[in-house]
């Protein structure tokens, strides 16, 4: 009987380690589970973990300025918020 309930222990153990630790993405070191977005510091894009080692990525559209308009962005803001604008 003790060695039924000890196996039983380590199967609730084993189970439970696997949803706190389950990682399904990872991103420069950022663990990410299914579903999660991430935008990294310093860059304008947004990453989605869309199942395990699966990852989408969204960039800001490439666009050009014309005079006398000028493209303006802010890295403080987060994704899509820091994309270039146009300022006319």
């Amino acid at each position: 009987m003790k060695s039924v309930t000890f196996v039983l222990c380590l199967l609730v153990l084993g189970a439970h380690s696997l949803l706190v630790f389950a990682v399904d993405c990872e991103v420069s070191g950022h663990k990410m589970k299914t579903g999660e977005k991430y935008s990294p510091e310093g860059r304008c894009m947004q990453y989605t973990c869309e199942g395990p080692r699966k990852l989408s990525a969204l960039t800001c559209p490439s666009i050009a300025s014309l005079k006398p308009c000028r493209l303006i962005s802010d890295s403080t803001k987060p994704y899509p918020g820091c994309c270039p604008k146009y300022e006319c």
